[in-house]
């Protein structure tokens, strides 16, 4: 297995889809204790550390873990505080996050590097924080590419754009994946998995309602994600207010609140809340509130009620047998803030033969 750090590593989406193309991470860093929990518990070989990245001295620990090689590092930075990044204001609490990442790694020198942060990453701040990431990484021997790839493209049941941006030390050549799912399927690629490719083995659940017994596997991507689980865990819904109930009611096939009476249509909100999904494609982005009707389009295809908390990790393309820790709402932020476990795995398996056959 070839060496990962994972920097600001969440619940673990990063982490397992890279340990699918023979990555072991043997050092996380997460902060928020619940997704620090998280990722313990379904990554035990892995040093996981709940603290700031600011208060770990890469160089010392490596030294203590007797690591000689890191061969991949990988994260991404919060975004919101990129916005003085290009004027190197390495003391300004707004990106200090930013500046970690680069300290991480300068400290450990790993052969790849994997940054990945939101869609418009390369535009934000007027391209500030891109710019200044590809000078950075260039100044530390990396040569530099990126490409903003949609993990619903690489197997995922979910239309999710993240910005790639790959280093790799000189002497060495990476190449984006191949686009593997397409709208409809070609002689090159399969069709787009949809949402009902990815639940539809799951019970029919009432208000306040959970159940723990599947129903027959439909598909390989169900079969692979039950693994050899028997019970269902995390499959349940809230218990919703009579207003709540009726709105459900009334919302049609693929509707929004677009197709609400005046009476019960909030005086202002997007037109993607309290919005039914699309069973027969893949999800939009799974946001942390997935779990509430009144967030993006987020409603199951059929019932009356938000998706489910196994519902949104399956989506995201985690395992039944991956266990989230605490409560349901930390839970659901944990899957929301995910990288799609698949685009982790297609993105592994390039750096995998990056590094290992060149």
């Amino acid at each position: 297995m070839l060496k990962c750090i994972d920097l600001f590593s969440g619940a673990g989406g990063l982490s397992l889809g890279l340990s699918f193309s023979g990555f072991e991470s043997v050092i996380a860093v997460e902060i928020e204790k619940d997704f620090a929990e998280t990722f313990k518990i379904n990554h035990p070989k892995t040093m996981v550390l709940q603290k700031s990245i600011s208060d770990v001295n890469f160089k010392t620990l490596l030294k203590k873990l007797k690591i000689n090689q890191i061969d991949l590092l990988c994260g991404g930075p919060p975004c919101q505080g990129f916005s003085t990044v290009g004027k190197k204001q390495e003391k300004d609490k707004r990106n200090s996050l930013f500046w970690e990442f680069l300290r991480a790694v300068k400290e450990t020198k790993p052969r790849v590097v994997l940054f990945e942060n939101v869609s418009g990453f390369k535009s934000l701040y007027k391209g500030a924080a891109f710019d200044t990431l590809v000078s950075e990484l260039n100044n530390l021997g990396y040569t530099v590419q990126s490409e903003v790839l949609n993990s619903a493209d690489y197997g995922a049941p979910q239309t999710r754009k993240r910005t790639i941006v790959i280093g790799v030390q000189k002497g060495l050549s990476f190449s984006f994946p191949e686009i593997l799912f397409t709208k409809e399927k070609t002689l090159f690629t399969k069709k787009y998995l949809s949402i009902n490719d990815a639940i539809s083995d799951m019970p029919s659940l009432g208000h306040n309602d959970s159940n723990n017994k599947y129903l027959k596997p439909r598909n390989d991507y169900q079969a692979r994600m039950r693994k050899s689980v028997k019970t269902l865990t995390e499959h349940n819904s809230s218990n919703y207010g009579e207003r709540m109930k009726e709105i459900l009611s009334l919302i049609p096939k693929n509707g929004s609140v677009k197709d609400l009476p005046d009476r019960l249509r909030p005086k202002s909100c997007f037109g993607n809340t309290y919005a039914r999904l699309d069973a027969n494609i893949p999800s939009p982005t799974i946001t942390r509130n997935f779990g509430t009707p009144s967030s993006s389009r987020c409603i199951h295809p059929f019932q009356n009620r938000a998706l489910s908390t196994r519902e949104g990790a399956r989506i995201q393309g985690y395992p039944d047998n991956y266990y989230f820790f605490g409560s349901k709402t930390s839970k659901n932020l944990q899957i929301g803030n995910s990288v799609p476990v698949s685009l982790a795995e297609a993105l592994g398996a390039e750096i995998f033969n990056t590094l290992n056959f060149q």
